[in-house]
């Protein structure tokens, strides 16, 4: 009952009056048969039997229209929620980004439906029977509306039982249309790989024999969904008329029902069957929407925190007074392993400092924890812990291979910040060390095209650069920003780095000692740890030269 939505709770009420007016139609009905059978004009009854039929009609148009609207609000709502978590998530997810969306997606869909369009007719269908019981307890018999009210409620449940038998079949279903999402998805993304292997052959014809799976669980699935709507329509439905009409022959035959409330009590014996008919027409959508709904729910929810709290009652760490940031004994867990403990830094503003070490040290992983990428415990700004969203306002991260969408190069920096003139981008890429009128071919309307396509490696990076400059975020982290570029554009790399310090920190993370010989300070990483830290030739020289 929790998901029920505000549209579902207007269904039913209009689901309550529909019912209303359709019981009050069919009694109407039956006095005017009565009068009829004595002699009498029944001019009034069939008159207000049309008027509450009109009515009747009404409320049901309004029910179809609920759930067209409500389906599209429920959608945008879920899926904002779905897609802000998986943005705030940690890059060290088990499950890809991209995967993790697609599968959001899917899931929000099933489940903004089940929410718009089940729920709420299936409250509905429940209260129309009631209404209807009521009516038949006063008008007509409590014995038979007792009788009746035992057999609609039978039928839900019998159903139920039912649903749970094929509830793995359905299972089945998403776990063959997930594989050939995936499958279809990662060939996309290594096509090219593929191509100069030669294994198109062999891709595609895996592709085919994933599809044949899924329209094999496709077609099992509608004939299971047929055979639930074989049995409610040919079983209950036969049954709750059957029913009806014996109440009603026998009443009238032993002179306890007048003819009019006989034929009533057949009539309305077609409401009693709305649970069924809701349930049996709509059962996939229940069994698909509810655990698509547990999932979007446990996806939703808040990750603990496996960062250790900062014990702040311990003795302050001596900082000088422009330290932008600070680590205290800061600590990163990763999944099973802590590549990073017991870190003690000062990030002095308006400096270039370099972190070097050897693959494995832990440079890198400081590098995301002080982005706010992964969680870390021990993290200061001022002298309060940082938070995640704090770290994302105060830091622009540039990653070792830049992340350039296809588009435009206006369009790629403009992500930086939005409203940037032209003029701004034109400064931003000039200080990145970029010559947009000479070196882009259109200038900011360069196209990129997948994988920074249009442009050199170093370009794109220079690019990233400069889009980190236009945050105007006061610290800048490089992570090992020239390792896949060429002497020349490293150099130009670091050129535009080192620019930077102008009026922002920047912290530069390389293990090339000569690329952090022009830092101001270099702090050297070891097993996760800090195990030198001073000025360039002072640290480089005891960490061995390159």
């Amino acid at each position: 009952m929790r998901d029920v939505p505000t549209s579902g709770w207007l269904l039913v009420a209009f689901s309550a009056l529909r019912a209303g007016f359709l019981t009050a139609a069919v009694l109407m009905i039956a006095r005017g048969i009565d009068l009829v059978t004595t002699g009498d004009v029944a001019r009034g009854p069939w008159l207000w039997a049309l008027v509450f039929a009109l009515a009747a009609g009404l409320a049901a148009a309004a029910e179809t229209w609920i759930p067209s609207l409500a389906q599209p609000v429920e959608e945008r709502r879920w899926r904002a929620r779905a897609w802000r978590r998986t943005l705030d998530d940690s890059i060290d997810s088990e499950v890809p980004a991209g995967e993790r969306i697609s599968r959001a997606s899917e899931e929000v869909e099933r489940f903004a439906h089940y929410r718009a369009t089940f729920l709420g007719p299936l409250v509905a269908g429940a209260v129309v029977p009631l209404v209807v019981l009521i009516a038949i307890a006063v008008y007509v018999s409590w014995g038979v509306a007792i009788a009746l009210a035992v057999g609609t409620a039978l039928a839900p449940v019998l159903i139920a039982g039912f649903l749970a038998r094929v509830r793995s079949s359905s299972g089945r279903y998403r776990a063959v249309s997930g594989r050939l999402t995936g499958m279809f998805l990662e060939t996309m993304r290594v096509r090219h790989t593929m191509r100069m292997l030669g294994a198109e052959a062999s891709r595609r014809a895996a592709i085919a024999h994933q599809a044949r799976a899924l329209r094999d669980e496709v077609m099992a699935l509608l004939r299971r969904n047929q055979l639930v709507i074989l049995i409610t329509d040919a079983v209950f439905g036969v049954l709750a008329l059957v029913a009806s009409a014996v109440f009603a022959v026998a009443g009238v035959a032993y002179g306890w029902l007048t003819p009019g409330i006989g034929v009533a009590l057949v009539l309305l014996s077609a409401l009693l069957r709305e649970p069924v008919d809701r349930l049996g027409r709509s059962f996939y959508v229940g069994l698909a929407g509810r655990a698509a709904g547990e999932r979007v729910r446990a996806a939703l929810a808040p990750d603990p925190d496996p960062a250790p709290a900062i014990d702040l009652a311990a003795p302050p760490l001596k900082t000088s007074s422009d330290a932008i940031l600070t680590l205290r004994g800061a600590s990163i867990v990763r999944g099973s392993a802590t590549p990073v403990t017991g870190v003690d830094l000062e990030i002095t503003a308006g400096t270039l400092m370099a972190i070097v070490g050897t693959s494995g040290a832990g440079k890198s992983t400081l590098a995301l924890a002080l982005a706010g990428l992964v969680p870390a415990s021990g993290v200061l700004l001022g002298s309060a812990p940082a938070s995640r969203e704090a770290l994302h306002d105060s830091v622009a991260y540039i990653p070792q291979r830049a992340v350039l969408f296809p588009g435009s190069v206006r369009q790629n920096l403009a992500l930086a910040r939005e409203g940037a003139s032209d003029d701004d981008m034109l400064r931003a890429l000039s200080r990145a060390g970029i010559d947009a009128r000479s070196e882009l071919a259109r200038g900011l309307d360069t196209v990129l095209g997948e994988g920074a396509g249009g442009v050199s490696g170093g370009q794109a990076q220079r690019i990233s650069i400069a889009r980190a400059l236009l945050t105007k975020r006061p610290l800048l982290i490089a992570d090992e920003a020239t390792a896949h570029l060429d002497p020349a554009s490293s150099a130009r790399v670091i050129a535009a780095l080192r620019d930077a310090t102008r009026d922002r920190t920047v912290v530069m993370i390389t293990h090339r000692h000569d690329e952090a010989a022009v830092a101001d300070r270099v702090v050297r990483m070891s097993g996760g740890a800090i195990v030198g830290d001073g000025l360039p030739a002072e640290v480089l020289e005891e960490g061995g030269a390159r």
